[in-house]
């Protein structure tokens, strides 16, 4: 029997930022009831994933920042974390500023850039987030940082990404979640690090995981899992990787699984 489920929030549960569909919230419901633990492992931090968190009552220990921090559900406070060399974050937006696009990071729920900008401005506005503008971000020593977001168009994300991941090789993780959005962690620290850490931490096996996701931010989830999952909107190499592919998020396709789960039809 699986005994811990890990789902993505962003495409995954829901295509709105700050509303877990209904159906998700009582297929959530049952999944508890039938004794599977369920947590999200998303890119957001604390704050913006509490709020689906609440809706969904989830009591377990939250997978946030890509797998970077494991946050407690009722206050936010860490768990487990893992941090980017302060070297490498200044590294980053270095390379950020001289592509010509924009980057932040994180310390705590607050995202910290340089200057106001469309891309900042509009990213803290749909979910709440706190942030502040630092006009020598570059020259300072910046500590407990779990992510740095690059954010451009689309097209030009996907361009990006490789190129970055040939630049950071060994050094940082680079990825993608929503639309031109690029994800820069700590190369341990990823969301199947995160689901490693939090199934130890709660006795779990990992043949007794599911983990349900829809981007490159997702694959090592996927594939660390005892049942990988992606759901049918996701990228192509996460269709790929997955053991199953359940419905699109806009069909809950979530729900259909955790109704698979409880009766026992998928092993």
């Amino acid at each position: 029997m699986y005994k811990l489920l890990a789902l993505d929030i962003d495409d995954t549960i829901t295509h709105i930022p700050t509303k877990a569909p209904d159906e998700i919230v009582a297929a959530v419901d049952r999944a508890r009831d039938a004794g599977i633990r369920v947590t999200l492992a998303t890119g957001r931090g604390y704050f913006a994933s509490s709020m689906i968190a609440r809706q969904l009552r989830i009591t377990e220990p939250l997978i946030n920042y890509g797998g970077a921090i494991i946050s407690d559900p009722e206050n936010g406070s860490l768990i487990h974390g893992t941090e980017i060399p302060p070297e490498l974050v200044i590294d980053v937006l270095e390379t950020a500023r001289e592509l010509g696009i924009h980057a932040h990071f994180y310390q705590g729920d607050t995202v910290i850039g340089e200057k106001p900008n469309e891309y900042m401005e509009s990213y803290t506005a749909v979910l709440g987030l706190p942030k502040a503008y630092d006009a020598e971000i570059r020259n300072k020593v910046w500590n407990n940082v779990p992510k740095v977001l690059m954010m451009t168009t689309e097209e030009r994300a996907a361009e990006l990404r490789p190129v970055l991941q040939e630049k950071y090789r060994d050094k940082l993780k680079v990825s993608g979640s929503s639309k031109g959005f690029i994800e820069i962690n700590h190369p341990s620290a990823h969301k199947g690090s995160g689901l490693a850490w939090l199934a130890e931490h709660l006795g779990i096996k990992r043949e007794e995981t599911v983990a349900v996701g829809d981007n490159s931010l997702d694959m090592e989830m996927i594939q660390w899992a005892g049942l990988g999952c992606a759901v049918a909107n996701a990228k192509e190499e996460i269709k790929a990787v997955a053991d199953m592919v359940i419905p699109a998020c806009s069909e809950c396709g979530v729900a259909y699984l955790i109704d698979r789960l409880i009766e026992g039809s998928v092993k």
